[in-house]
C-alpha cells in the first residue's frame, strides 16, 4: 500500500517473536487507536475475524476507541465479541477522555472486560506469571513484566516488554531505516518507530487501526501479534 484516503478496513498483522522467561509459548495481541465513527462497521468485523483466527492467549486494547457517537455501536459490537475471551484487558487513550472516559469505562464494566488504566494485574498463562501494567513502576514480581501503554514513553527499568500506540506512524512514511525508525515523523517524535530493544526491554509501537483524519501514505495500519518463546 502507498496512498490511502478514506475509511476502510485494511490492516496488517505485524508479527514479532521474542525470547522471554516463559515456560511455554505465549501469544499476545495488542490493538490500539480504533477511532471508530459511522464508517467503522467493516473495520470492526475484520478485527473480530482476525482475532478469532489468531486466537491469542492475551489480548490488550490500547485506547482511542471511539471518535463519534455513530461509532459507539461498533465498539459495543467489538466488546461483545471479546467478552467470552478469558484474558482481555483495556486502557484509555487520550481521545477517550475527549469522548467521555466514564462512558468508555462503563462499557468495559458491562462486558466484564478488566479496565487496568493506572493499575496492574498479574495473570497466569501456560504456567508463566505475567504482570500487565499501565503504571511507570513495576509493582509486583512476575516471570514476565509487560507495560501496556497508549502513549509511548521512555523504556522503564524492570519491564521485559513495552507495548504502545498513539503515534499512528505519523500516517505518512517516506522512508524507514533498518532499525525501524519511520521518517519524517521520527524527526518530531522520538518514538515514531516500529520497535527497539534497549537495556533488555523490547518496546513495540503500533501504527494503529484507524485515524481521525483518514489519510495515510506508505503507513499500513496494524495489529501487533507478539509471540514470546522460551529462552
Amino acid at each position: 500500500m502507498k496512498l490511502e484516503i478514506g475509511y476502510n478496513s485494511r490492516f496488517e498483522i505485524r508479527q514479532v517473536t521474542h525470547a522471554a522467561p516463559v515456560r511455554r509459548t505465549v501469544r499476545i495481541a495488542y490493538l490500539s487507536d480504533f477511532h471508530l465513527n459511522r464508517y467503522g462497521g467493516a473495520l470492526v468485523l475484520e478485527i473480530i475475524r482476525c482475532i478469532d483466527e489468531m486466537n491469542p492467549d492475551i489480548l490488550l486494547l490500547g485506547g482511542d476507541y471511539v471518535d463519534t457517537k455513530q461509532g459507539l455501536p461498533f465498539f459495543v459490537q467489538l466488546l461483545e465479541s471479546l467478552s467470552a475471551r478469558e484474558l482481555v484487558f483495556g486502557i484509555a487513550g487520550n481521545h477517550d477522555y475527549f469522548f467521555g472516559i466514564d462512558r468508555i469505562k462503563a462499557l468495559f464494566d458491562t462486558h466484564h472486560i478488566p479496565w487496568i488504566e493506572q493499575s496492574s494485574v498479574v495473570v497466569e498463562c501456560h504456567g508463566t506469571r505475567i504482570l500487565i501494567s499501565n503504571t511507570a513502576a513495576v509493582e509486583d514480581e512476575a516471570d514476565v513484566r509487560l507495560a501496556c501503554l497508549h502513549q509511548p514513553a521512555a523504556v522503564q527499568d524492570g519491564y521485559h516488554i513495552v507495548l504502545a500506540g498513539h503515534l499512528h506512524g505519523c500516517q505518512v512514511v517516506f522512508w524507514q531505516t533498518a532499525r525501524g525508525a519511520l521518517y519524517p515523523g521520527k524527526w518530531f517524535y522520538k518514538w515514531n518507530i516500529l520497535q527497539t530493544l534497549e537495556n533488555n526491554t523490547l518496546a513495540i509501537v503500533s501504527k494503529g487501526l484507524g485515524d481521525t483524519l483518514p489519510f495515510r501514505y506508505n503507513c499500513p495500519k496494524d495489529i501487533i501479534l507478539l509471540t514470546l518463546e522460551p529462552q
